[in-house]
């Protein structure tokens, strides 16, 4: 038997008295108050995943643990590493860090992290992570005043603040640190045991226009800035013998278009969705036909979990909660949640 389990390490909140998993009876939940009320929330979002292999059902206790896996590592603010150190976890023994794309509020404990891993380890990322990223972070920029401009141009934004950039990867840095860039455009399995998997995304195709965006922006060849469609963003899931686990960073490729693509590769039911689903901005149009979507998916025993975080924001849970009869329900989760399924 495996056992899986996935903990929010780094959140945008800290729920200290979070009781929905008991007031829902959420068996497959684990929430310690205690570590939550120590920890620190940011904008950010990293996992720290564990798959244990059990040889004894009748003794679910005496369990080893096969891979660990660290997914995204939260923001700049060592949020993930003062989230593991209450927790009193060790990373001597990380397999491998996933990072989903290339973003501040996701890398920005990747450093920090390496000093405390005293092997080499892999770091799955895409070449999209060698490009200079701008986010606007004022209202009056507009889409033309970054659009094919030269650096140059843009520089009085970025002192003033009302644009701030991504750096690219720092090859020097992680080698110095024994991480071991490998960059990839294709699905990854990462581990395949006992009829289970676990499968890093490729590039995921965006087939549904809704999910299209143009407002983000890299220097990515020239000197120039050019629209970013993050191409490195991806997810991880986790197959078992009869269902699949969602485990999402920002999900900038839409929601629609991520479940696609993973069930392009499994057609197993899905039974949780776990992390950002990018939908704080989205239009109500948007949210309608993504709640629809949900609502049309082949579910796992006639039911699906999910748990938008992050960058999601609060109109999309009540509006699948809303929307949805019992057999679809969304929750928010706290930094310190512990997810735990077995197959």
């Amino acid at each position: 038997m495996i056992e899986l389990e996935i903990e929010i390490i780094t959140n945008n909140i800290v729920i200290p008295f979070q009781q929905f998993h008991k007031e829902h009876n959420l068996e497959f939940i684990e929430f310690n108050k205690l570590f939550a009320t120590q920890s620190i929330a940011e904008h950010g979002l990293g996992f720290l995943i564990k798959v244990f292999e059990i040889e004894d059902s009748s003794q679910p206790e005496n369990k080893t643990l096969i891979n660990k896996l660290i997914f995204d590592t939260g923001g700049q603010n060592s949020t993930f590493i003062h989230n593991l150190s209450v927790r009193g976890y060790q990373m001597y023994d990380v397999d491998a860090i996933i990072l989903s794309h290339w973003h501040y509020d996701h890398n920005g404990g990747l450093y920090d992290i390496l000093t405390e891993i005293d092997h080499k380890v892999p770091i799955y990322t895409h070449e999209a992570a060698n490009y200079e990223r701008f986010f606007r972070r004022s209202a009056d920029v507009s889409l033309e005043d970054l659009k094919q401009k030269h650096r140059e141009e843009i520089i009085p934004l970025l002192n003033q603040m009302k644009i701030v950039n991504q750096e690219p990867l720092d090859f020097d840095e992680i080698s110095k640190l024994n991480g071991e860039i490998k960059f990839i455009e294709n699905k990854v399995d990462l581990l395949d045991k006992d009829s289970f998997k676990v499968i890093c995304a490729g590039e995921i195709p965006r087939n549904y226009l809704d999910e299209d965006f143009s407002d983000y922006f890299a220097i990515m060849e020239e000197d120039i800035l050019e629209v970013d469609k993050i191409l490195d963003d991806k997810c991880l899931f986790f197959e078992f013998k009869d269902r699949i686990i969602m485990l999402n960073g920002c999900c900038h490729s839409g929601l629609k278009n991520t479940v696609d693509y993973v069930q392009s590769i499994s057609n197993k039911p899905i039974s949780h969705i776990i992390g950002g689903f990018h939908m704080a901005s989205a239009s109500d149009e948007r949210i309608k036909t993504t709640v629809e979507y949900v609502k049309n998916l082949d579910l796992f025993k006639e039911k699906l979990f999910l748990f938008p975080i992050h960058c999601t924001g609060d109109k999309f849970l009540r509006e699948v909660n809303r929307n949805t009869d019992e057999t679809i329900q969304a929750f928010d989760a706290s930094v310190g949640t512990k997810f735990v399924f077995k197959g």
